[in-house]
Parts: C-alpha cells; structure tokens; sequence
C-alpha cells in the first residue's frame, strides 16, 4: 500500500505544471502558446522572464524529481537495489511530461529527470550535466547533447554501479524524453515540412523547424 501511495504521489507530484503556473501568475500568458509550446524553463526563459527560471528549475530538480526518490529511501526504506525505485522517478518525469493537471501537456522533463539522478546517484548527475552544457557550449545544439547525455547514461551506470535495475532506469528515463520530444504536446505538423524532416528535428534538435530563434520566440498573432 505505501508502495502504491508512493508512485501515485510521485506521478501527481510531478503533474504540477511549475512553470505554466508561473507564466499565468506572473504575465498572466499560457506560455503552451508562445515559442516552443514547452511547458519548461527554457520557454520560460524567453516569455515570462530570465529570474524566474531559477525558482521554477529548483522546484523541479529537488522537489519534483529528487523527493520522491528520497521519500523512498529514507521514509519507505526502500533498498537501493530495488527494483521498486524505479517507479516514483519515472512516474514523477512522465508526470511532469503528461501533466494531469494539463490535460497529458507538460515540459520535456529533463530537469525534473536531473533531480531523480540527483537523489539516484549524484555521479550520474554530474556526467549528464557535463555532457550536455559542454555539447551546448561547442555547438550551440542543446537538444542533441541532451539526447547524447541520456542515450550515454545506461553505459555510466552499467560501468559506475552494480545495480542493473539503475541500466534500466537510466534506458526508461532515454525512452520517457525521447517519446515526449516526438510527441510535442500533440501539437500538429507543419505544413510546410516533411513529416520525417518534423520527427527528425524533434527528436535530434527538441523543436519542428531547423530555425532556432523564429521557433523559440513565436508569440500568438495578435501579441506583443
């Protein structure tokens, strides 16, 4: 029963859309219409304003993604070999992907994906991190480091840890972001690009054109 109540309040917890609900208190906008339609920091970042990122991504790290991991630990005494922790910090990272709250729309999850690893194992963390700022900081491609990072991780854990059920979180976690960035909160095509070349940029650039800064800093007709 604390199990079952575990992975319920891990998937509810990370439902709550941080970031949709600062963009409504603080510019009152649905930030799902402007930019990339992410509900995360990064389109946070560009409409509503650069401080609040700061707030939004801690919540996500520590509360969304890391708590219910500690919960398990050291409230449940859940092993760390268990196969058992697997489930709250892949339900809170689909949560935050699928949101209850916002009708199965939500971010890419990848800070929330950082805070499990966080609390799972800090060296992981560590190494997705490196990977990815160091990938962006060479090529400016943020979204096909991100994807390296994660494709990367069941190799680090499977060499760092003799924990097999953490290769597969790390293979479940690639899979969550990978089916997120492709499915695109169910927005559609674009009429004026492939169908391939739409999957091919979402999955490898996280958006659906080739062009970064006319994706990002789409707003609403009739916005300024």
């Amino acid at each position: 029963m604390d199990i079952a109540a575990l992975y319920i309040g891990a998937y509810l917890l990370g439902s709550i859309p941080t970031a949709y609900l600062i963009g409504r208190l603080v510019r009152g906008v649905d930030i799902r219409g402007y930019g990339s339609g992410n509900v995360g920091s990064a389109n946070l970042w560009e409409h509503v304003g650069k401080r609040w990122v700061y707030p939004v991504a801690t919540a996500e790290i520590f509360i969304k993604g890391a708590l219910p991991v500690w919960v398990a630990l050291y409230v449940l005494d859940v092993d760390r070999s268990s196969a058992f922790l697997i489930g709250p910090p892949l339900l809170a990272t689909a949560g935050n992907n699928w949101s209850l709250f916002l009708k199965l729309q939500g971010g890419r999850g990848i800070a929330v994906a950082g805070g499990t690893l966080v609390a799972l194992s800090p060296i992981l963390a560590v190494s997705a991190a490196a990977i990815s700022i160091g990938g962006w900081k060479i090529t400016k491609n943020s979204g096909l480091w991100v994807l390296i990072s994660l494709m990367l991780l069941p190799l680090f854990a499977y060499l760092v840890h003799d924990n097999l059920n953490l290769v597969w979180y790390c293979f479940g976690l690639l899979g969550i972001v990978a089916l997120k960035r492709l499915s695109a909160n169910w927005t559609p095509f674009p009429a004026d690009v492939s169908r391939k070349k739409v999957l091919i940029n979402r999955l490898f650039r996280d958006r659906d054109v080739s062009d970064r800064t006319g994706w990002v800093r789409r707003i609403p007709e009739g916005s300024s």
